[in-house]
C-alpha cells in the first residue's frame, strides 16, 4: 500500500539505542572477535559488558532475537542501569512479541522519542491481553501522529471499548476516524467484526456490504478485503443463507482474490461446516487489525514494521493461521526457510490456507538445499490435484533454482496440457514461466509466443513486459517496441531495482550510454547490494569515460558475492577495463539488417 507512510522501526530504534552512550571502557580484540565470529558463543561466557552488548546488537541485527535477548540480559547483569542496553532489550522483546517481559522491562526504559510510540503500543497490548481495559485505552490514544498510527491507535480503542462491553461506543469509535480514502476498508470491515462479534449480525452486513463495495481498497489491502468476505460469508452460512453465502465467495472471486483460499472456504459452505472467521475477543480483533496492517505494508522483503506488527498479533493470537501463513511467507522471502517451516507446520489441515501452506513448504524444503524431498513434495501435490496450476508453478520455481531449465519447461508442458485450448486469466504466470525456460534453453521461437501468450492474458503485466522487451533488444531484434516495454514496466514499478536495472542495461545494449548510467545509477540507489547492477554501472561508466568510478563499481560487485560465472569476467574487466566488440551489438546488427532501426540521441 504504497501510500501508508512505512518506517523500518527496529532499524531505526536499535541505530538510535547504539548512539546512546555507553558506561563501559574500550573492548578488547579479543573480545570483539569472539562475539563478532562466534555465532554459538555462550551469552554467559560473555566477561564484559562491552563483550555481550556487542554481541546482542551483532544477534539482533541478524534477527537472532533470542540469542540476543540473552546477550543484552548478560550485559544488564555487569551494568544493569544502562539506558541505551535497556532500551535495546526492550526492543528485542517488543520484536520477539513478548509482551510480559516487555511491560516488565518497560519501566527501565527513557524517553527517546523513538522509544516512545512503541512503549505505548507494547504496554497497551499488554494491559488488553490481560484484560486490564482502562489502563489499555490512554495507551493506544497516545500511539497516535500519523495517519497509520492514527488508524491503529482508532481501532485498538474501538476493539478495547469492545472488551468492556461498551459495543455502541466501539462503533461510534471507528464510525469517528477520519483520514486518507485507504482507511474505508479497514474501519468498515473492524466495524462489521465488533458488530458481529456482538450478535448485531444486521449492523455487520451493512459494514461489510460497504467493505466489499471498496474495489479500490481491495485491490490496495487483498488480505483485509479476503477476511471481509469470509467474515460475511460466514454470517450468511451461520443464519441458515448458504446460497447467499456462496454469492459472496463468488463476489469476490471478481476481485481477483486467493482462489486457493476461496475454495476451502465455498467447500465448507457446501458441506454445512462452519466457517471460523471472525475475532471473539477484544485480544483476537486487536491481533486482526495488527495483521491486517501488517499484511497491507507487505512488499514481500524485510520491512521491519511488518515483522513488528505479526510479532505481536501472534502474541495476542498464536494460533491464528492468517498470521501463521503470512509469518512464514515473510520468513521465507527473507531467506529464513527453517524458520518458515517452523510456522507453516502449526497450521492445521482444515484452514483455509493449507494448500497453501502445502505449496510454501516445498519451496521452503528447497531453500534449505533439501532438494529431491522438495521435488517430491511438490511432485505429490501436483498428482493429488492435477488441475491446480500453483503446484506446477512451484516445482517449476524450484527447477529454476537448479538451473534445470529442461525440467523446468517439462513440467509447465504439463501444466499447459491441463490448461487446454481456453486459458484463463489466471493462467499467465504458466505461460510466462515457460517462456522463460525455453528463453533459457535458447528456443526463442518457442519462447517469443509464450510470452506474447502470457501479455494476451494479463495485458501489461510489468515482469512479462520487462522481460518481453529486454529480450527482443539483447537479440538486436524489435528494438524500438522493446524499449517501449521496458519504459512501461519502469512506469508502473518505479522502484523496482531489477526493472529500473533493465531499462538502463537496454540502453547500454543500445549504446545510449549518458541515458545508461542515469538510469543504473538509479537502480544501484534502489538495490543497493546487487551485485549485477553495480557491473552494469561500471560497465556504463566506463564508456562514458569515468574510469575510476567504472572500477569501483565492478569491484563493489566483486564484493557482493556475484553468480560464479560472472566472477572472472569481472575480475577481468578490473585487471584489462572493458572492451565491447562494435559488430555484436544490436546496434550493429540493426544496421546489417536484422532489427529495427534505432534512433540515438
Amino acid at each position: 500500500m504504497t501510500s501508508l507512510n512505512k518506517r523500518r522501526l527496529r532499524t531505526m530504534l536499535f541505530a538510535a539505542a547504539l548512539a546512546l552512550p555507553v558506561s563501559a571502557g574500550p573492548m578488547t580484540a579479543s573480545a570483539r572477535d569472539a562475539t563478532v565470529t562466534d555465532p554459538v558463543y555462550d551469552a554467559q561466557g560473555a566477561l564484559s559488558f562491552a563483550g555481550a552488548l556487542l554481541a546482542g546488537q551483532t544477534a539482533a541485527m541478524d534477527n537472532d532475537l533470542e540469542r540476543a535477548i540473552a546477550y543484552f540480559r548478560r550485559a544488564l547483569q555487569h551494568e544493569p542501569y544502562d539506558t541505551g542496553t535497556n532500551n535495546q532489550l526492550f526492543v528485542t522483546l517488543i520484536f520477539n512479541g513478548d509482551l510480559k517481559a516487555a511491560e516488565a522491562q518497560a519501566d527501565k526504559t527513557s524517553d527517546e522519542p523513538q522509544l516512545v510510540p512503541l512503549r505505548d503500543l507494547a504496554l497497551g497490548l499488554a494491559a488488553l491481553q490481560d484484560g486490564r481495559y482502562e489502563e489499555a485505552i490512554p495507551r493506544f490514544e497516545a500511539y497516535g501522529g500519523a495517519p497509520l498510527n492514527d488508524l491503529i491507535s482508532g481501532l485498538l480503542v474501538a476493539w478495547t471499548l469492545y472488551g468492556e462491553g461498551k459495543t455502541d461506543e466501539a462503533l461510534k469509535a471507528v464510525d469517528a476516524l477520519s483520514g486518507p480514502p485507504w482507511y474505508d476498508l479497514f474501519t468498515n470491515y473492524n466495524a462489521g467484526a465488533i458488530a458481529a462479534a456482538s450478535g448485531n449480525t444486521a449492523k455487520a452486513r451493512s459494514y461489510f456490504n460497504d467493505a466489499l463495495l471498496d474495489r479500490e481498497g481491495g485491490a490496495t489491502s487483498p488480505d483485509t478485503m479476503l477476511k471481509t468476505v469470509i467474515g460475511l460469508a460466514a454470517i450468511e452460512a451461520e443464519a441458515g443463507n448458504t446460497r447467499k453465502a456462496l454469492d459472496t465467495v463468488s463476489t469476490a472471486e471478481t476481485y481477483g482474490l486467493n482462489p486457493a483460499i476461496l475454495d476451502p472456504v465455498r467447500e465448507r459452505i457446501e458441506a454445512g461446516d462452519p466457517i471460523q472467521a471472525l475475532p471473539k475477543t477484544a485480544a483476537e480483533g486487536a491481533g486482526s487489525v495488527l495483521f491486517q496492517l501488517a499484511a497491507a505494508l507487505n512488499q514481500g522483503g524485510s520491512d521491519d514494521i511488518v515483522s513488528l506488527y505479526l510479532a505481536l498479533a501472534e502474541a495476542l493470537t498464536p494460533d491464528d493461521t492468517d498470521v501463521l501463513y503470512l509469518r512464514g511467507v515473510v520468513a521465507a522471502a527473507n531467506d529464513k526457510p527453517e524458520r518458515a517451516l517452523g510456522y507453516f507446520s502449526r497450521i492445521p489441515e482444515d484452514a483455509p490456507q493449507y494448500r497453501l501452506t502445502e505449496l510454501q513448504q516445498g519451496l521452503a524444503l528447497a531453500g534449505l538445499d533439501r532438494l529431491d524431498e522438495a521435488r517430491a513434495h511438490l511432485t505429490a501435490l501436483i498428482e493429488e490435484a492435477p488441475d491446480d496450476r500453483r503446484a506446477y508453478l512451484a516445482l517449476s520455481g524450484v527447477y529454476s533454482e537448479q538451473k534445470d531449465f529442461q525440467a523446468m519447461a517439462d513440467i509447465l508442458d504439463q501444466a499447459v496440457a491441463r490448461i487446454g485450448p481456453v486459458a484463463s486469466p489466471e493462467d499467465w504466470g504458466i505461460f510466462y514461466r515457460r517462456a522463460i525456460a525455453y528463453e533459457r534453453l535458447k528456443q526463442w521461437d518457442k519462447a517469443e509466443p509464450d510470452f506474447k501468450r502470457a501479455l494476451e492474458l494479463y495485458p501489461n503485466q510489468p515482469q512479462v513486459l520487462n522481460y518481453l522487451g529486454y529480450s527482443w533488444i539483447d537479440q538486436g531484434i524489435n528494438l524500438e517496441e522493446g524499449l517501449d516495454l521496458i519504459q512501461q514496466a519502469v512506469d508502473q514499478r518505479p522502484d523496482d531495482g531489477y526493472i529500473v536495472d533493465s531499462l538502463g542495461w537496454a540502453y547500454f545494449r543500445l549504446g545510449r550510454y549518458n541515458d545508461a548510467v542515469r538510469e543504473l545509477e538509479r537502480a544501484v540507489i534502489l538495490d543497493t547490494g546487487d551485485p549485477t547492477i553495480n557491473d552494469h554501472l561500471g560497465d556504463a561508466y566506463w564508456q562514458v569515460g569515468r574510469k575510476l568510478e567504472a572500477i569501483y563499481q565492478w569491484k563493489k560487485a566483486l564484493s557482493d558475492e556475484p553468480p560464479a560465472d560472472l566472477v572472472p569476467e569481472i575480475e577481468d574487466k578490473i585487471a584489462n577495463g572493458l572492451t565491447i566488440e562494435s559488430d555484436d551489438t544490436p546496434l550493429a546488427r540493426a544496421a546489417e539488417g536484422d532489427g529495427d532501426a534505432v534512433k540515438t540521441p
